[in-house]
């Protein structure tokens, strides 16, 4: 017992003594510290898409070629970088970490859901109840307002989120096949609400329509369970792509590009 808490006192005076850039740069490569392993794409948008497909992985001293509208997003051991064409650039580059939001990134691929559902109000991810459009804090937690493919990191932990939590609100979960509703209720402030999971249990291949009481249209969520959490970033966006979980991959590549470097 003395010399787990000695190792957790040195622990701590270690991490005081780090700069903010070499913290960073550790928490910027997933909660496990295990690094990004090599470069991928996760977003390609242009003529070149084709070329730069969502996953791809690219060799560290690749290079790519780019047209005029060209814009490919990759992650990387630095962060993400951002290629606008035309042109052609190196991966080999240094990137800069983004050392200013990687504790936020840490969270917001850990799954956290359970213990965060059952507080008080919260705020998500630094934005006020008053701001117009706040952003869904963790990766893993349900918008009710985006319907697709959505992976499930721990089917006991998922938590449904709201952007709209300036009042009391209501939502139903129907079993779209025998019709079965669920009703979930939110407090005023608070966006997140755990998961119905008795009455609305989740297995692989699961479709629940959404309908809240504050989003102007329903939504069907197709379930995906992954059979293990990703522990980074890479392992994130793999399943994400692989999956087909496109709301989630999408507020990955946005929540990444904060501050992302951009070339080109």
């Amino acid at each position: 017992m003395h010399s787990v808490e000695s190792t957790t006192v040195k622990s701590g005076k270690l991490t005081a003594r780090l700069g903010k850039a070499a913290l960073g740069a550790i928490l910027l490569v997933g909660v496990s510290g295990a690094a990004v392993a090599q470069n991928m794409v996760v977003r390609s948008t242009g003529p070149s898409a084709g070329s730069y497909p969502a996953g791809k992985k690219l060799d560290a001293n690749a290079k790519l070629t780019l047209k005029s509208q060209d814009m490919v997003t990759v992650l990387g051991k630095g962060g993400t970088r951002v290629f606008k064409g035309p042109g052609t650039y190196s991966l080999n580059s240094t990137a800069s970490a983004q050392t200013s939001s990687s504790t936020r990134l840490a969270s917001f691929i850990s799954n956290r859901g359970s213990s965060r559902a059952r507080t008080g109000a919260v705020r998500s991810a630094g934005v006020g109840v008053a701001d117009a459009e706040p952003q869904n804090p963790n990766l893993w937690f349900l918008d009710v307002t985006k319907g697709g493919k959505f992976c499930v990191a721990d089917a006991n932990a998922l938590v449904l989120w709201r952007p709209d939590y300036t009042g009391s609100a209501t939502a139903s979960v129907v079993e779209p096949v025998n019709g079965t509703v669920t009703e979930v209720a939110w407090r005023k402030g608070n966006p997140l609400k755990s998961w119905p999971l008795e009455s609305a249990p989740l297995k692989d291949g699961a479709k629940y329509r959404l309908i809240g009481s504050k989003v102007e249209k329903s939504v069907e969520v197709n379930f995906v369970m992954l059979d293990e959490a990703p522990q980074n970033l890479d392992e994130a966006a793999a399943a994400l792509i692989a999956n087909g979980c496109q709301s989630q991959l999408d507020l990955l590549v946005e929540t990444l590009q904060v501050g992302a470097d951009s070339q080109g």
